[in-house]
């Protein structure tokens, strides 16, 4: 994904950068919408990007369920001998 992107942003570097109105390399298509398609592209990549870390992330917490997560605060507690509620 990340090769994908910086390629997208490379790409997109020159065909800003060309001289030409018409692209030959792209079928003679306007420059415009040449840079247009790769900045939605550039989009789709990096909500992708964040999708597969928003799930990522939410694999690494989803090991602790809310009941889990009290008993471990309350043994951490005990163990440093400290009231776990006030």
């Amino acid at each position: 994904m990340n090769d994908e992107l910086q390629q997208l942003e490379a790409e997109l570097k020159k065909v800003e950068s060309s001289n030409l109105e018409y692209l030959p390399e792209y079928g003679y298509s306007r420059k415009e919408e040449i840079i247009q398609l790769i900045k939605e592209d550039i989009s789709e990549v990096k909500k992708e990007i964040n999708k597969r870390l928003k799930l990522y992330s939410s694999g690494i917490s989803s090991g602790y369920t809310e009941k889990s997560l009290e008993e471990e605060r309350t043994g951490l507690c005990l163990m440093q001998g400290l009231a776990r509620y006030c």
